[in-house]
This record gives C-alpha cells, structure tokens and sequence, in this order.
C-alpha cells in the first residue's frame, strides 16, 4: 500500500482529489492538511510515501515544506498554474499536475509513484474489504486544519474537552480533535486502551511507571516521559486493576 499526504488550502480541491484517488485501491491517503504549518507537523507524524502538494498555500508556498521533505518522500506538485512547473522540477517533484486535474494525468502520477516504490505498491485489495493498516491499526482525527490517520501504537492517552477530544501521541505532540471522547472509545481496541474516568483514556501499552499517593490518587508517567497524566481515586483503582490483570 502507497501511503499519501494531501496538501492543499482549498477544501474542495483536497475533495475532489481524494476522491479521485479512491479509484486506485493500492493507494492511502495517510492525512491532509490546508496550511503549512499544519502540513509540516503531518509529514513528520505519517511520514508517507508521497505528498499531493498545492504551490499556493495561506502561510506560504508548497515549495518550501518540498525543500525540507526527506529524500524517500515523493513529491507531485498540484497547481492551477503551470508557471510553476518548472520550479516543481527543481524541487525534484516526481511529476506536476495541473488544476483540475484530468484523470489520465493522475494515473500517469500514480504510475510513476508505483515505479519508484515497487516493494509498497501492491495487487488491489478485494472490493469492500478495507486494507488492515487503515481498518484495524490507524485512528481517524480530524482537526480545524488536517485530517490524519495515526498509528494506534502512536497515541499515549485522549482526555475530553467538552466536545472534542485532545490526543497526546508519544513523540510529545499533540491534537484537538473533532468528536467527544467516548466516541473515540468505539474506534480504540481494548486493550491496551482503558477508559479511566469520564475524561481519560490511557494506552496501557505505554505506560512506563505509576506514582501511588497515600490519597488514592496517582500519577501516570508514559514511556517516552513525553507527558505525565494525574487521576483521581476512582479512577487510580481501576488503572490498579488494568495493571494487576495484565501483570498476571
């Protein structure tokens, strides 16, 4: 499977394209983001394959996250003007694609992704049957500015707040998504995730230590010390039982 980012300040143009890319059954779409600033934080969570990158984004150019993107990281740039087309090559673009962009194109694009990446690039997937990356190992966010698809194995703990949900993930970074913490509950298997309380979801799997206080009370410190989570009574009684089950 060809894991892909969409970079693009025109919602409409991100939809158009992805729905597009869903004729290619070999082909993810890992995350999308409408800024720089935000696509820069993406390509370093997903770290896909290739970017669908726009040259004319609100806080700057395409051209410039293209520049810092690693050299395994394909770029196809997507722009309604073909004066960039040569700056696209000078950026290493893999090819340049021209808004709206044609079918024909985006098949030649993808063609050129496979080649490059024949080891990724896989016999379509069964109609119907979602691919076991997307399905069962990667939770769906959306945020003010990206949607991102991360590894369960990347997110730490969720806390609500109010109506939507802040992810802490384990490289210390975080989200406010979209949608209320117990509707992320549903999409989360258990374990390792453990809802403690009615504003706390831990991945038990990182864990690293728990500081017990003489209250009830406890102090959650994960793996990479990247963030530490503080529960109350109820809550610590049930961590005590998830722990002791596991530890059995």
């Amino acid at each position: 499977m060809l894991r892909v980012v969409l970079v693009d300040d025109e919602p409409s143009a991100r939809r158009g394209l992805r729905r597009m890319l869903g004729d290619f059954s070999d082909i993810s779409i890992a995350g999308e983001a409408g800024d720089l600033v935000s696509a820069r934080q993406l390509m370093q969570e997903v770290r896909p394959d290739a970017v669908f990158l726009d040259v004319e984004l609100t806080n700057g150019k395409g051209f410039d996250l293209a520049g810092d993107l690693p050299p395994e990281t394909f770029v196809i740039v997507v722009s309604a003007y073909d004066l960039y087309a040569i700056k696209a090559f000078d950026v290493a673009a893999l090819d340049f694609l021209v808004k709206p962009v044609k079918p024909e194109r985006l098949e030649t694009a993808i063609g050129r992704l496979r080649d490059r990446l024949p080891d990724r690039a896989q016999a379509p997937d069964k109609p119907g049957v979602p691919s076991q990356e997307t399905a069962a190992d990667r939770l769906q966010l959306k945020t003010s500015s990206a949607s991102i698809l991360l590894s369960h194995d990347a997110v730490s703990f969720l806390r609500a707040e109010g109506d939507y949900t802040r992810i802490y993930l384990e490289n210390g970074q975080q989200h406010l998504a979209s949608g209320l913490l117990r509707v992320f509950e549903t999409k989360l298997p258990s374990p390792p995730f453990h809802r403690l309380d009615r504003s706390t979801i831990v991945n038990s799997a990182q864990i690293q230590r728990v500081n017990w206080q003489v209250s009830g009370r406890s102090t959650i410190h994960f793996t990479t010390n990247a963030h530490v989570v503080e529960i109350g009574r109820p809550a610590s009684k049930r961590l005590r039982a998830i722990l002791g089950s596991r530890a059995r």
